[in-house]
């Protein structure tokens, strides 16, 4: 609980910075570079947690790593979290800044599971529909599952909209069960 305090801190105060400095798409794609860096780079995060790596080294490498790459607003962030000591709050951060940003520019992340990738015809029906029913810019993501068997489940927030094939046969399920009881 405390590290999503202390990210949602850090997501607010560069949201603040971005925000005037009307950059806020830049550190969004800077945040998401970031955490990829990190996650796809093996030991990338171990070195920068590392305590008997010198600081000014870890910012060498940050400062080699990303360049001119990100702006000089999120290199400073980087910077800071090495200087704190909490280098490992980047992703929660980058998932709150990302969350303060949408809300300002209007926008609605959904997430659709599938049993099926959908179409992009398909992902353009389902993106209006909700645009029209929640009156924001959708920014949909289909994440493919096949143990749903069919139908679709529609995440927007924190509300889940169970409309799966497998969701509905467990209804049936509990509801022979119940009449047999």
């Amino acid at each position: 609980m405390i590290n999503g305090l202390v990210a949602k801190r850090y997501a607010k105060a560069l949201f603040e910075v971005a925000y005037n400095n009307r950059i806020l798409e830049q550190v969004e794609a800077d945040l998401q570079l970031i955490v990829k860096v990190f996650r796809e780079t093996e030991g990338f995060l171990s070195f920068l947690r590392h305590p008997l790596v010198d600081k000014e080294k870890k910012k060498q490498i940050i400062d080699t790593a990303f360049g001119d790459s990100i702006s000089s607003v999120s290199k400073k962030l980087l910077l800071r979290l090495i200087e704190g000591g909490r280098e490992e709050y980047v992703e929660a951060i980058a998932e709150a800044y990302t969350h303060l940003s949408n809300q300002v520019r209007g926008i609605v992340d959904v997430t659709a599971t599938t049993a099926i990738a959908l179409t992009q015809e398909e992902k353009d029906k389902i993106t209006q529909s909700i645009q029209t029913k929640i009156g924001k810019t959708v920014r949909l993501h289909n994440i493919v599952d096949p143990n749903i068997i069919g139908g679709m489940v529609i995440q927007i927030g924190d509300r889940l909209y169970d409309g799966s094939l497998k969701k509905k046969l467990l209804m049936v399920k509990r509801s022979l069960m119940a009449s047999r009881a």
